[in-house]
């Protein structure tokens, strides 16, 4: 049986109202896998002495090419 966009909805009305957090839960959990992957890292980068006080100027240059005010 496959289940519809339709159906899910149906189903999520008749949630009980004190089960409505643990239905939320699950659903993100599928969200989660189905979504946007997450870059997770630790570890140390060599830059620019400055580049920390500089990051919003080197990323405004990088995404359209403006000048630092």
């Amino acid at each position: 049986m496959r289940a519809s966009h339709e159906e899910l909805l149906q189903l999520a009305e008749a949630v009980p109202d004190d089960q409505v957090s643990a239905a939320a839960a699950l659903l993100r959990q599928f969200v989660q896998k189905s979504g946007r992957r997450t870059f997770h890292s630790a570890g140390i980068a060599s830059a620019e002495p400055d580049l920390g006080e500089r990051a919003k100027a080197v990323v405004r240059e990088e995404l359209d090419g403006s000048a630092p005010e």
